[in-house]
């Protein structure tokens, strides 16, 4: 089965999706599709790609990764001149001066409980079609997909609105978990369904799997403290061993190879995004166009925005100087694009060696300095993650499968769990064998002789950035509230997000989150 393609069946679930965590009355089928969908056991792929679907708009740049990355040290979208200033929402949140009417927090709250909604859906009508093998798989797919979304509105918004999949009352609003209640329930559901679910060998690494399965529980694991006050260190160890032990899983060796383009399979991927560009996929990031500047255009691609770079406090970070760090900087694209992989600074040139310039006809020379409110076009040092395809006839579509978990990230959860459980030196063993698959050619990534929690969060800033990671990282390692180019310190409160306001009108048993009138 190719996942995500069977989308014209999805529409009526929009509707549902919404309305579920409601008052209103819910019209569950759209008048043209009626009941064939839900009777005909024939439609099952048609029911659970809906809820795998839902997965891209968590790679979305506007949306879900905005949250995880314009609110930390890792991005910045600055104002230059009339462009990117979209009613001051990018600076909002930089600055983590959101309110509960963004419009970024309401569209994430919606389409993460549009994915519950849908796994819900998913669960309730196949599981009343005859069973057989792919039924079972898929509803079990569903059930992890749901504790997949769940596990995002517990960690962004620290209550999860919740309905079991046979309840169709939907006059009622849904119960509200809090982080606790939430947390247990997805453990549970997680341990009860892994058993049942297939290796990556199996089905592969763009379905759900034993290793998709542990590598949630071991974030859930690795972030109970921060959520509830109780350590589950230990467990967290135990998930990432399975992982880490099994043979479908490797660090790889050339750290690039996982972000070229129509990269499918990956030593690295345990959970991942597919994505097409030979077709307008409709959502998903366009990783390349976002960042670049309006002169960096090549081949195909025709229109870069000049928009998100990182911050000169995350940079900083770097040994710019020695450049013993691969994952800092890559030329292998720089043949068909112009540019390099990593972090773009100095002057940029285009695919015939020509020094670029500004539209006032100054060089375009990348420079860390920014200010968030008025910048100059070159202002802000640029990022390039995944490699783009120029042949493409769909640019604002990605030819990049995304990894929303990998081996290397397990990795990095042991470490960070073994040291907040005492063991450091099982912690500095994981570090320095991540690091040893991370020497730049021809040169060496030194050895750490100790590691300390700094140590650990500057290494997830190295392997994981712009990956949609670092506000949950931040605010784990209580750093999430410091100041860092373009942001004051602000207050503790705003490590969880608002309720949108639109989601208090319609369900009261969400009650508002503290710092937020």
């Amino acid at each position: 089965m190719k996942l995500y393609k069977l989308i014209s069946y999805s529409t009526f679930l929009a509707f549902a999706g919404f309305v579920s965590c409601t008052n209103l009355d819910e019209k569950v089928l759209d008048e043209q599709l009626g009941t064939n969908l839900i009777s005909d056991p024939n439609n099952v792929e048609a029911l659970i790609n809906p809820p795998y679907a839902s997965l891209r708009r968590t790679i979305e740049w506007s949306d879900y990764w905005g949250l995880q990355e314009m609110t930390t040290d890792e991005v910045i979208v600055p104002t230059r001149g009339t462009d990117w200033y979209d009613n001051g929402d990018w600076q909002r949140l930089h600055l983590q001066t959101w309110t509960a009417d963004h419009v970024r927090l309401k569209n994430v709250w919606e389409y993460l409980n549009q994915g519950v909604s849908r796994a819900n859906t998913a669960i309730y009508y196949i599981g009343n079609f005859p069973q057989t093998a792919t039924t079972t798989q898929y509803i079990n797919d569903a059930r992890f997909l749901k504790c997949y979304y769940m596990y995002l509105i517990c960690d962004l918004f620290g209550q999860v609105p919740f309905r079991e999949a046979s309840d169709l009352n939907f006059s009622s609003s849904p119960t509200v978990l809090n982080r606790k209640d939430a947390a247990d329930k997805i453990i549970t559901e997680l341990i009860a369904i892994k058993p049942n679910l297939k290796t990556k060998a199996q089905v592969g690494s763009d379905h759900v799997t034993i290793g998709a399965a542990e590598a949630l529980l071991a974030k859930i694991y690795l972030n109970y403290e921060v959520w509830n006050g109780v350590k589950k260190y230990s467990e967290a160890i135990t998930e990432c061993d399975n992982l880490i032990s099994s043979p479908d899983y490797a660090v790889t060796d050339d750290y690039w190879s996982m972000f070229q383009k129509f990269v499918a399979e990956h030593p690295e991927f345990i959970f991942r995004v597919p994505m097409d560009d030979q077709v307008d996929m409709g959502s998903g990031s366009v990783w390349v166009n976002f960042t670049l500047h309006y002169s960096q255009v090549f081949g195909n691609i025709t229109s870069t925005w000049n928009g998100p770079c990182t911050t000169s406090t995350f940079f900083d970070t770097w040994d710019k100087v020695n450049q013993n760090d691969v994952r800092f900087h890559d030329d292998r694209i720089k043949a068909e694009c112009g540019f390099n992989q990593g972090f773009l600074y100095g002057q940029q040139y285009g695919l015939d060696g020509t020094a670029l310039k500004q539209r006032d006809g100054s060089p375009l020379i990348f420079v860390p300095e920014v200010n968030l409110t008025s910048s100059p076009e070159n202002a802000g040092i640029r990022v390039i993650k995944f490699a783009p395809n120029p042949a493409t006839t769909h640019q604002f579509s990605s030819p990049n499968d995304v990894p929303i978990m990998r081996i290397s990230d397990i990795y990095l959860i042991r470490a960070e769990a073994k040291l907040r459980n005492g063991d450091a030196s099982g912690a500095l063993s994981d570090i320095n064998y991540l690091r040893s698959k991370r020497s730049a050619p021809g040169k060496t990534l030194p050895q750490l002789s100790s590691v300390t929690l700094d140590d650990i969060l500057k290494e997830r800033g190295y392997e994981l950035y712009w990956e949609g990671l670092r506000r949950q990282d931040l605010v784990r390692f209580g750093k999430f509230g410091d100041a860092w180019q373009g942001k004051p310190v602000t207050p503790a409160t705003k490590a969880v997000f608002a309720i949108p306001t639109s989601a208090l009108d319609v369900n009261k048993n969400l009650k508002q989150n503290p710092g937020y009138n």
